[in-house]
This record gives structure tokens, sequence and C-alpha cells, in this order.
């Protein structure tokens, strides 16, 4: 590879042509700037005689006389420059493109769901139950009286035997049954006397049941002496068997008569005492009861 070094000879020339080259651009640069600055030396000149030809404006005094307000000047609006028409290149068509129709896929049919029924419900027990027309013994607990007692008056009657019903039920023999004396007639000093009695409930295992029933002595009722002041009958005898020998004493005038008057007197008393006896119609404790019932006492 060879290397260039510049020529001797040649150098001094080339100095020399660079320089003159560079003196005629400044001599011409500086030909031109000194005619700008002429004429704008006589532009100032000329404006400033123009300034010194104008006459100066004398001032104006007035005293009352005021000056009106200047009128001010007309805005002339320009008239908007005319729109420059362009013509707006042509677009290309657009097609637009075809919808494609797309057929879906057949689909399988859906398999039917078979629910299975529920299952009826389970039948509630039936209630344990003594039917109605069902009827059992009863033994009466108190004596019952025409004279003594009155409708609304309770006594209580036990179960003979067990009663069963159905589906379990069942009345232990010995179960209480609350009685209610319904009616009381007296009838003729005992004779022909009725009582009636209702049924107001029944007793099983210490639980109360409200019952529709009906409820029958099975013996008639016994005729009773009403029980009185037993005084007051031998004060009877005694003032008959006095009254008595008063009137033998009078009649005969002797012990004999007064005797016999006497007995004839005690006589007459003892029948006046029986005579004022009283009976009435009792049933007597632990007498026969039959109970019927009217509708199923549910247990």
């Amino acid at each position: 590879m060879k290397t260039l070094l510049p020529n001797p000879a040649r150098t001094p020339a080339l100095r020399v042509c660079l320089i003159g080259v560079v003196l005629l651009i400044a001599a011409a640069c500086g030909d031109k700037s000194a005619k700008a600055r002429a004429a704008a030396d006589s532009d100032l000149a000329r404006d400033l005689a123009l300034a010194g030809s104008q006459p100066a404006a004398q001032p104006t005094f007035q005293d009352t006389t005021v000056a009106p307000t200047p009128t001010p000047a007309k805005h002339i609006e320009k008239e908007p420059p005319a729109p420059v028409r362009t013509r707006a290149a042509k677009q290309p068509k657009r097609e637009t493109p075809q919808p494609i129709v797309r057929t879906p896929a057949p689909q399988p049919a859906p398999t039917p769901v078979v629910v299975a029924p529920a299952p009826a419900p389970a039948a509630a027990p039936a209630p344990a139950s003594i039917g109605a027309g069902s009827g059992f013994a009863l033994t009466s607990g108190s004596k019952v009286c025409t004279s003594t007692n009155l409708p609304g008056d309770k006594l209580v009657a036990t179960v003979n035997e067990a009663v069963t019903g159905s589906n379990g039920a069942v009345i232990p023999a010995g179960s209480s049954v609350v009685l209610e004396v319904a009616s009381v007639t007296p009838g003729d000093n005992g004779q022909n006397a009725q009582i009636t009695f209702r049924v107001r409930s029944v007793v099983v295992n210490d639980k109360t049941y409200t019952v529709a029933a009906e409820v029958t002595p099975l013996s008639p009722l016994e005729k009773t002496k009403v029980a009185g002041n037993p005084n007051a009958d031998r004060n009877k005898v005694i003032g008959g068997a006095i009254v008595g020998g008063l009137i033998g004493q009078m009649i005969g005038h002797n012990t004999k008569g007064t005797v016999i008057g006497a007995a004839a007197g005690a006589a007459t008393g003892a029948a006046v005492a029986k005579s004022g006896e009283k009976f009435e119609g009792c049933l007597p404790a632990g007498s026969a009861m039959r109970l019927t019932l009217n509708s199923a006492l549910v247990l």
C-alpha cells in the first residue's frame, strides 16, 4: 500500500490562490453593506424633511362649550373569503360481504328424565276410642234422695269391669265416672218418687275426658222415712196421755177412769204422731247403674 505525500513545488501556488479568493469575497460583502447603509440614511433624511414642513397646530381655548364625543369609526366587516371548492377524491366502492349462513349441526334430543313419584304420606294412625253405643256397668258411690238432694248435686260412680275399644283403648275397672243429679220428683210421700242423672266426665288413668252418655239406675228407689225430731213424737204421745187422763177423771171421778182415759189419750197421741211421718225416695249407695255412650270416647 502506497502513502501520498504533498508536492513541495505546488504548495506556494495553492496558498496564493486561496488568499486571492478570500479577498474577493470580502470585497464583495463590503460593497453590499455600504450600499445598504447609504439607502437607509437617505430614507431617514427624507422623513425628517417631511416632518419639518408640516405647520404646528395652535391650541384653541373654549370656556363653556364641551367638545362633542367623536363618532366612532364604522367597522367595516370584511367578507369572508369564498370557500375554495375542492374535489373530493372518489372513494372506491366497498362491496358488502354476503353473510355466510351456517346451518347448525343437529343436536341430539335430550333424554327425558323420569321423576319418581313422591311417596304417599303415611296415613295417620287411627285414634284409640270406645265406640258410640258401648255400655258398661257402674256402681253408685253415695246415697241420693228426693228430699235431701237437688239438681246439680254431684256423685261419683265406679266402673265394674274393664271396657275395651279399638286401637288399644281401655277403660280399666275401678275408673271413676262423675255423675250429676239432673232432676228430682218427690212423689206422694215417697210413692212414685224419681231421680234422673246425667254423665259429666270419665276419669281414665288420671286423665279426665268429657263424654256424651246416658246413665240409668237399674234398681227402683227405696221408700225411706225422713228423719225428724224424735222428741216431737214422744211429746205427742205424752200429751195425748195427759189429755186422756184428765178426760177419764172428769167422766169416771175415780182412778180407774183416769187410767182408762190416759191410755186412750196416749193411743190418740201415737196416732197423731204416726200421721205426721214423712217419707222420701232414695237410691242407696252401691246401687247398680248402666252407662251408654251417645258418641265415641276418644282416649
